[in-house]
């Protein structure tokens, strides 16, 4: 089964003095404009494709393309980050394994923005993800996506 992630944030008993928004993942969900009541359907069809990513809002990944080049997983991606950038994390599995690569990131500044182009020798892999973490251990991560001739 092809599944997706969705952030969300279990509260069972709050109180006035309780510190909500820096445990709180959202899902960011990419549409040109947010529908109206009459058409929030296009919230669930972008959701149904996985067409969001999660995020405390620290960083943001308002573009991430990630598919196959010659048997490598190839991603381009822009972020966006409130603190300097710590690393980002390519995650993909073969249908038996999980594997990960660590790209550090360095040289970046609070409050910028930065695109990324990457590629990652996963011969057989099925489907990949990416998270993009700061140094403050805040993150967004994308939902996997499926290569297209795998079985």
């Amino acid at each position: 089964m092809k599944k997706r992630m969705l952030g969300e944030v279990d509260v069972f008993q709050i109180q006035e003095s309780d510190e909500l928004y820096a445990h709180m993942n959202v899902n960011y969900v990419r549409l040109p404009e947010l529908p109206d009541f009459d058409h929030y359907g296009r919230l669930l069809d972008a959701l149904g494709r996985g067409d969001y990513f999660i995020s405390t809002g620290e960083v943001l990944l308002p573009e991430v393309r990630i598919h196959d080049n010659a048997g490598k997983i190839a991603i381009d991606a822009k972020a966006q980050n409130t603190y300097p950038l710590e690393m980002a994390e390519v995650v993909w599995g073969d249908g038996s394994d999980t594997s990960r690569k660590i790209i550090p990131l360095t040289g970046n500044h609070e409050f910028s923005e930065s695109s990324f182009r990457w590629s990652v020798d996963a011969k057989d892999w099925k489907w990949a993800r990416l998270a993009i973490w700061d140094v403050a251990g805040n993150g967004a991560f994308t939902n996997p996506v499926w290569r297209q001739d795998a079985k």
